[in-house]
């Protein structure tokens, strides 16, 4: 996946098979429970996200505002299957 809107250590991280809102999480320096309190998702749906499990495009557009991310980037991934 190449993506100028996402940055190198997020790349290397999704190519190591992190999950791509794990990756920005990290690289941003958020823990899950500070996303899950910027976000209003549960520590653990949070985690089930980052485990692979589906998630609705809600939950996507809450972390995506609360991550600060460039609109349409999860999406994107999705269906380049990235996530």
């Amino acid at each position: 996946m190449k993506d100028s809107r996402i940055p190198e250590p997020v790349l290397v991280a999704m190519s190591e098979g992190v999950h791509i809102i794990r990756a920005f999480r990290e690289h941003l320096g958020y823990s899950i429970e500070d996303l899950a309190v910027t976000s209003g998702l549960a520590a653990e749906e949070i985690q089930n996200i980052e485990s692979g499990l589906r998630y609705n495009k809600g939950y996507r557009d809450r972390i995506v505002r609360s991550l600060s991310l460039p609109v349409g980037i999860l999406a994107e991934a999705d269906l380049l299957g990235a996530t």
